[in-house]
């Protein structure tokens, strides 16, 4: 087994210290300070990080360009820090008196109905709203789902988060090694949740695909298992709304059949595109989306930080 470096083992111990800390105090704020924070940090993070800024600025010049004014982009990335500050505080907030919390503050939308509809069924969604209530609400509707989540690389905070995301009755597996896991779950009639815009290449089974006009490499898992169990795909969101509340929608599912993974992928993902496009500052643009250029596809299409996919050439 290695060795922990010593100056690595620090920093995991203050990380965790200051997570604990976060879960012990962060909680029993009122939900107005809560959300004073989280426009606060937001802003914060916004103007203190340039590299940041940079990266959400020109995820939005590719994704809308000429489309959506300055104005409108300068607007959008606000928006979107926000928010992401909101999903980190929740995190901890929803902690204590989670039950009761999630009853006063999550509502369904009468599309939710796909989803009592659709068993087995893949839940498919991104980095979009709050997709952590998402996974927490699934037992308000008496039907639990498993999600599956990259551990996070400190071992002591990973056991605090999936301590906390198991408080609902939400169940967790890790993306490594989690397909036989899934299997027996959608074989029996369950619901599986999958994060599907993240960077997932080939050779870690993946394919590209189309997302906003240009080839990005999405996981075709999703794909996969509905073809294996014959499930159906559910795409789900949350929005944000007044004083913190969240309302969850589904759209109607997609019965993919015998469809080859990178056709049911590349339909999977055009439906979030869509969802993008109609509440742009629920996405977390501050993430390198189109990080790898496939063989055959002009750089200068890029971003800035794009690469080479390796073995791309």
């Amino acid at each position: 087994m290695a060795r922990v470096k010593p100056l690595k083992k620090i920093r995991q111990v203050g990380e965790a210290a200051l997570l604990l800390l976060a879960f012990i105090t962060i909680p029993f704020f009122p939900r107005c300070v809560v959300l004073g924070l989280a426009k606060g940090l937001g802003d914060l993070g916004r103007v203190c990080s340039p590299s940041l800024r940079r990266l959400g600025r020109a995820n939005l010049d590719l994704a809308f360009g000429a489309s959506r004014s300055d104005a409108d982009k300068v607007k959008i990335l606000r928006e979107s820090f926000r928010i992401f500050a909101l999903v980190m505080l929740d995190l901890f907030w929803f902690a204590a008196f989670t039950r009761r919390r999630l009853e006063r503050l999550v509502t369904f939308d009468e599309s939710i109905r796909h989803y009592h509809a659709s068993r087995p069924a893949l839940i498919v969604t991104g980095h979009f709203g709050n997709w952590e209530v998402m996974g927490q609400s699934s037992v308000m509707l008496g039907a639990p789902i498993v999600s599956v989540a990259t551990p996070l690389r400190n071992p002591v905070a990973e056991a605090l988060m999936a301590r906390f995301r198991r408080r609902t009755g939400q169940e967790i597996e890790r993306r490594a090694g989690a397909v036989k896991a899934m299997l027996t779950v959608l074989r029996r009639g369950g619901r599986i949740a999958i994060l599907l815009d993240q960077n997932t290449l080939p050779h870690e089974g993946g394919v590209f695909v189309n997302f906003f006009g240009l080839p990005v490499p999405v996981s075709r898992a999703a794909a996969t298992l509905a073809r294996h169990t014959r499930a159906a795909v559910v795409i789900a969101h949350s929005l944000v709304g007044p004083g913190g509340t969240y309302r969850i929608f589904t759209q109607p599912p997609l019965q993919l059949g015998e469809v080859e993974d990178a056709e049911a992928t590349q339909a999977i993902v055009a439906r979030l595109e869509a969802l993008i496009r109609e509440h742009p500052g629920h996405w977390l643009w501050m993430y390198k989306r189109w990080k790898y250029v496939p063989v055959g596809v002009a750089r200068e299409r890029y971003p800035y930080y794009a690469r080479a996919a390796p073995g791309e050439g």
